[in-house]
């Protein structure tokens, strides 16, 4: 990440289930795969078109998209880890 790029928190998910989750972050088919009991916060550049971003719930997967940005550039922030969001993204290589 360029040290010249804001980062804005969108939001923060924990996995309070059983089961792996992972957050699907559109549009840039990015992957964040949560074991049972990770917790990350959602962060994007800054840019007036980052926010809203809608949520969508499916059985072991939440997709997060914004209305408004077709490119956004996601990070995660895992046990204080600053982390580029890929393809996929597995945080339990980041413990």
């Amino acid at each position: 990440m360029s040290n010249d790029k804001e980062l804005v928190s969108v939001g923060n998910f924990k996995n309070e289930t059983d089961r792996p989750l992972v957050l699907y972050l559109e549009m840039l088919c990015a992957e964040v795969h949560l074991s049972p009991g990770h917790e990350v916060e959602l962060l994007g550049t800054a840019s007036p078109e980052l926010l809203p971003i809608s949520v969508l719930v499916s059985d072991g997967a939440l997709t997060v998209y914004p209305h408004r940005l077709s490119d956004p550039e996601w990070h995660v922030r895992f046990k204080g880890k600053l982390i580029s969001a890929g393809w996929p993204t597995r945080l339990s290589e980041h413990e």
